[in-house]
């Protein structure tokens, strides 16, 4: 009889990207899923009895800040953002630009734990300053030959620009037109934060197609996706019928549970929940990815929907669903194990409104290509 490296028994396995919601067993061998199914006769190195747990792919967060030391206050990429949260793949959301990229690549991407990939910045030294600077700061010469090479190399999905006053200052739209540009000819993505106007959403809006991403989607400052009667803009609509995507970038300024409701009212389209994880919103109003997914379940989305936000939905927008996001037998055995528990907990958003969820997510185990990388600590 074949004897197995794991087995993760009676868990409640949910994996949208198979429709697949039940009671079962997973087996995993040499860093594989093998199936999901009854393997109570199994053998196996290690058992984990899953008894009253869900088991879902391994999160995936789509926005994060992982480049510590870079001078943007970016957070240890497993302790922080990564395996010891649940989270199995974290995508740097533009820490590093072209000139530190190297660095980035040969000490945090190649050496974490967690599957670490990342959008370049269109800004060569995204650090230099508040804002992207002057137009120093771009070479379209630099920038693209380098995304398209290391999005070859399986590092880089894409570029990221951050339109936003606040980070443009006198700059206008130019640095999103330089962003698109970019994503274009490097034959990659395309993810730009939205915030404090000029430039103003329209005009960033107007510039995005399908398989664009827009992040902090639904913050609450003015000048968002929706106007002043708080319904959604006609730029926004006109962006969702041609394919852009949107994804939540929760922060220490960019959701509103006002925002989200109106959202979710509209119909607005949701593909991820992500947490734009940095060193000044660690402790709140972010804390990690199982408290940015519970804020959705306080917004009455079921637990498969908020799954489905978290795995097999971020690994379609980087265009990796052939191998992250699922369950799928010969896939990478990347799995978080948790607990929804119920009781009383402060949710609080990036306005700093506090409202009382009934339930949180407790990670209890995260499985990286098979290895149990994080445990409960009584365990």
């Amino acid at each position: 009889m074949s004897r197995y490296d794991l087995v993760i028994r009676n868990a409640r396995v949910i994996d949208p990207a198979q429709q697949i919601d039940k009671i079962a067993d997973i087996l995993v061998h040499e860093g594989k899923i093998v199936g999901i199914g009854d393997y109570a006769t199994v053998e196996s190195t290690e058992i984990i009895d899953a008894t009253g747990c869900v088991a879902s792919p391994g999160w995936i967060d789509l926005h994060t800040h992982v480049f510590a030391g870079a001078g943007l206050a970016g957070v240890d990429p497993d302790d922080d953002a990564g395996i010891a949260t649940g989270v199995t793949t974290v995508v740097d959301a533009g820490t590093s630009g072209a000139i530190t990229w190297r660095t980035f690549r040969e000490e945090v991407i190649k050496v974490a734990t967690t599957r670490v990939l990342a959008f370049l910045n269109v800004s060569l030294m995204p650090a230099v300053g508040p804002r992207h600077g002057d137009w120093d700061n771009f070479s379209q010469g630099i920038t693209i030959p380098l995304a398209e090479k290391e999005a070859a190399a399986g590092y880089c999905v894409g570029i990221k620009v951050l339109a936003s006053q606040t980070h443009c200052g006198n700059l206008g739209i130019t640095p999103v037109k330089l962003a698109r540009q970019a994503a274009r000819l490097s034959g990659t993505g395309l993810m730009v934060h939205i915030g404090n106007a000029p430039p103003m959403v329209d005009e960033v809006l107007n510039l995005l197609g399908e398989g664009d991403i827009v992040t902090h989607c639904w913050h609450g400052k003015f000048g968002g996706l929706l106007g002043r009667d708080q319904k959604p803009l006609p730029e926004t609509w006109a962006a969702v019928d041609r394919g852009v995507k949107f994804d939540i970038g929760h922060g220490s300024a960019s959701f509103s549970f006002e925002t989200a409701r109106r959202a979710l009212e509209a119909g607005l389209p949701l593909h991820a929940i992500s947490t734009d994880i940095h060193a000044k919103n660690l402790k709140s109003p972010v804390c990690n990815m199982a408290t940015t997914m519970a804020k959705f379940l306080h917004l009455r989305l079921d637990l498969g929907e908020v799954i489905r936000l978290s795995t097999l939905s971020p690994a379609q927008l980087i265009h990796r669903e052939q191998e992250l996001g699922s369950l799928a037998a010969n896939r990478d055995a990347d799995i978080t194990i948790f607990r929804v528990i119920e009781g009383e907990f402060d949710f609080i958003d990036s306005e700093r409104r506090k409202e009382i969820g009934r339930q949180h997510l407790d990670v209890c185990y995260t499985i990286r290509a098979g290895r149990v990388v994080k445990q409960p600590s009584h365990a």
